[in-house]
């Protein structure tokens, strides 16, 4: 919601035509129609046009009753509008993680999100249904999901539905109609925590699209609408996501006309696009045009009021399938409905060396986002998971790269649907690497990958899926060979992306452009490879080659210096190495956007998940990095003055925001290990080692980083990273999120030069690293004791822990770069504390 009219805005609202309406009744009967209030105001305030033209007013309680916040956490983050008891509409790209079903929750006769109000519900979501045509690629098309409610509303004066478009009714240009939501008041700006309303005129589908081709990226879609003014001033905004575009019928009903779903900035004028550069660029309001989806709408929501007497059990029980080919129809035809408490299961054994293709036709079973329900569960060679699908749209062929195949349907004691017809057929393993293409290939052997007519340029709109899985105790490793795909900056139009698990919820790397990406190594024994293209340019597309890795190997690849872990002083049940806890190799691949934590930039969540949060009462005093599961390495200048606090020092792992709680992992600290030549005044041998009083796990989250070789010196304008959650800048407060911060190695004697006037020299003890002709590039407060990490020179992927954060003048002052502890100087000080069983503490 925007502020400030202009000329030309008052004009356009001055010729509107407001369309005829009639008194509404006062108060409803017991069964409340939809887009009604229990107690409505005179209707022509609702159309008063110079009341609510500065960017958005807020409303009164009660205004919008269908209107309903979205919560994570008891956070709100998206808006929706009620249009049945259990049904609530809102935008798909408010859902589109996978996780967040477990803490999603819908609250309605919301207000003011600080405090509970009276008429206040809230109530789980029971499962999410976007649209089949919806793709992230291309979030404004389809941009609108279903949330079927664990429970019903009960309707009240602060609870109530909106209607939905009657079938070919359309509100047509001209039409001014209202947006909801808790939204950003304007661009960058704060968030309110009370509703707020905006009107806005509906736009000619001519002029929409006039101004949408004057983006940088033109958006077009079958479901777009725009609402809006020319020279800005008024619209919705970040928060906003989901929640209506409300368009009062002539008889007083309040309609769904549309979700908001995006646009370029808030409440920009989009009129001289083209004198402006792109990231300057203004659009109207883009919302999801409920006429387009209605029938869509209407066929889901009545899903669950068809009857289901016609149900059937499981065509075969424990059953082969029998033949080299053939069809398996459950429960029997596409017009019955499976039973519930059903457990079916059916296998397929065909001559070693062949494959099995898998083709659905037709797929109804209850949806759900983690298909936690009901669900069609397909396993293949050792009894590995392939794939688990729910819902209604048919999974994409599968390709299956072993001679038996295993089928389990479950349904639980709820809903039911249809059921999947599907046919089987065995093939000779003469495929080309580039089947992922054609269907969902699940391969078992090592070999190559490649994109679709490689080399030849791939095609648009390509979705290719392999899943790669390894024998047991063994990892995945994809080595790229050749890589030319379309570039952009955050790799959304076409691009490589590796996951972990065939859910595709945890991203290893993503990769674009025509750079040779990092090798790739997974942490488990399964590894989905994907690559799409969008709808413009095309190139040469990918070729990777896939080798397969004994866990005990793993030791080699744990230093830029491949030492091996045997090679060590360390104690084998301190360094001892298993796929998930490779040393120095992030879950999620880091991105460097600016690549200018001060001048930093935000970094990608847990891509650098050996970074920890020492806190003292929840409090973020310093940072420190994980070396195994019971150490922890930090600076020892962050206990100064803090022997009082002994006892209270937490180690905080699992972490991108400070706030969040989800994947941290939280340790006392058991031993503290201070270096004994530390020195509080020159801030020389500034290290300290911390044992925890319980293990760590390691996971997707955690992971330990490497460290140096003995003595190996980092290089003079070497690029390396310092992360930390320190103050945005001198003298203001830490950070909430963790940020990260290219840094070249400076030489020593350069770097003492800028502190010429300082009591004591700088040492090889330390590591000068900066940017001294700029200001605003540096670690700060709040960074002490992070870690600062370099990438292996072979760009495998890995990153040594060569410094750590120490000490500097001010933060990101010009002539005055950060100093680190050099770790390369204390590694068998490091081994030789890790080795010892009975260690004193050691406080400064």
């Amino acid at each position: 919601m925007c502020i400030a009219p202009s000329k030309l805005q008052l004009l356009l609202m001055a010729i509107v035509c407001i369309p005829e309406f009639h008194a509404v009744p006062s108060a409803l009967q017991k069964d409340p129609k939809c887009g009604q209030k229990v107690q409505e105001a005179n209707p022509w305030s609702y159309f008063n046009l110079f009341t609510r033209i500065v960017g958005g007013n807020q409303v009164k309680q009660g205004s919008h009753p269908w209107q309903v916040s979205l919560k994570r956490r008891q956070k709100h983050f998206c808006g929706g509008t009620i249009v049945s008891a259990q049904w609530v509409v809102t935008a798909a790209h408010c859902i589109l993680d996978r996780n967040l079903l477990q803490y999603l929750n819908v609250t309605a006769g919301e207000h003011d999100l600080r405090i509970m109000e009276n008429g206040e519900q809230t109530l789980p979501v029971k499962y999410v249904i976007k649209h089949p045509k919806f793709d992230p690629r291309m979030p404004m098309n389809y941009d609108i999901a279903l949330l079927k409610l664990d429970g019903a509303f009960n309707f009240s004066s602060s609870v109530l539905p909106a209607c939905l478009p009657d079938p070919g009714e359309k509100f047509e240009a001209g039409y001014v109609c209202t947006a909801c939501g808790w939204g950003r008041v304007n661009e960058n700006g704060v968030l309110p925590q009370v509703l707020y309303e905006v009107n806005l005129p509906i736009l000619s589908s001519k002029e929409c699209s006039r101004a949408l081709s004057t983006l940088k990226k033109p958006i077009h879609g079958d479901t777009v609408m725009c609402a809006g003014f020319p020279d800005g001033g008024k619209d919705a905004c970040q928060g906003d996501s989901g929640g209506p575009l409300l368009c009062r019928r002539k008889h007083g009903a309040w309609t769904l006309a549309g979700v908001i779903s995006w646009g370029m900035g808030c409440a920009r004028g989009w009129t001289n696009n083209e004198k402006k550069k792109h990231y300057n660029r203004g659009s109207p309001g883009i919302f999801t045009d409920l006429s387009t989806v209605l029938s869509w709408i209407e066929e889901n929501m009545s899903a669950d009021l068809k009857m289901k007497s016609t149900t059937a059990f499981c065509s075969i029980q424990d059953g082969k399938l029998p033949g080299s080919e053939g069809e398996l129809n459950f429960p029997g035809s596409p017009k019955k409905f499976y039973q519930n408490h059903q457990l079916c299961v059916w296998t397929l054994l065909v001559p070693e060396g062949n494959y099995i293709l898998l083709h659905f036709s037709h797929f109804d079973i209850e949806p759900e986002t983690f298909c936690d329900y009901d669900s069609l569960s397909v396993y293949s060679k050792d009894d590995r998971l392939v794939g688990k699908f729910c819902g209604g749209v048919p999974p994409l062929p599968i390709l299956i790269g072993s001679n038996s195949i295993r089928l389990k349907f479950v349904s639980d004691s709820r809903d039911s649907g249809t059921g999947f017809s599907m046919t089987y057929k065995v093939l000779t393993p003469a495929i080309l690497p580039d089947s992922g293409c054609e269907s969902l290939a699940v391969l078992f052997e090592e070999g190559v990958l490649q994109s679709m007519h490689y080399p030849e340029h791939y095609s648009n709109m390509a979705a290719c899926q392999w899943i790669i899985c390894a024998p047991k105790e063994h990892v995945i490793k994809l080595t790229y060979q050749s890589f030319e795909v379309e570039e952009s900056e955050d790799c959304s139009y076409d691009a490589v992306t590796v996951y972990e698990d065939v859910g595709k919820e945890e991203e290893i790397a993503k990769s674009c452009g025509f750079t040779l990406p990092a090798t790739v190594l997974s942490s488990s024994a399964t590894m989905v490879v994907v690559f799409h293209s969008d709808e413009t340019e095309t190139f040469g597309g990918f070729r990777a080659a896939i080798s397969f890795v004994h866990v005990t190997e793993l030791g080699t690849l744990n230093s830029t210096s491949e030492e091996k872990f045997e090679d060590t002083d360390m104690t084998e049940e301190e360094i001892q190495v298993t796929a998930g806890d490779i040393c120095g190799m992030p879950s999620n691949q880091p991105r460097f956007i600016f690549s200018r934590i001060i001048g930093g930039e935000e970094a990608v969540p847990y891509s650098w998940p050996w970074q920890v949060s020492l806190q003292i009462s929840d409090e973020h005093i310093c940072g420190g990095a994980v070396l195994a599961k019971e150490w922890v390495v930090t600076a020892a200048h962050c206990f100064n003055l803090k022997e009082l606090y002994r006892d209270l020092w937490m180690v905080v792992t699992g972490l991108h925001d400070l706030a969040e709680q989800e994947y941290r992992q939280k340790r006392s600290v058991k031993q503290y290990i201070i270096h004994p030549s530390f020195n509080k005044t020159t801030m020389d041998s500034d290290i300290a080692l911390l044992k925890l009083a319980e293990p760590l796990e390691f996971n997707h989250y955690v992971r330990p980083v490497c460290l140096p070789a003995r003595e190996e010196v980092v290089q003079p304008s070497r690029v390396c990273v310092v992360t930390g959650w320190g103050a945005p800048e001198e003298g203001r407060a830490k950070g909430k999120k963790l940020h990260q911060l290219e840094v070249p190695i400076l030489v020593l004697d350069t770097c003492q030069s800028y502190y010429i006037n300082l009591p004591s020299a700088l040492t090889q003890r330390m590591i000068c690293a900066g940017f001294p002709l700029e200001e605003g590039k540096d670690s700060c407060t709040g960074d002490s004791g992070g870690p600062l990490v370099c990438p292996s020179e072979d760009n495998s992927g890995f990153y040594t822990l060569h410094g750590i954060t120490s000490w500097g003048l001010g933060c990101g002052r010009k002539s005055y770069p950060g100093v680190y502890t050099n770790v390369g100087v204390f590694v068998d000080w490091i081994k030789q504390i890790v080795n010892s069983s009975d260690l004193p503490i050691i406080m400064v």
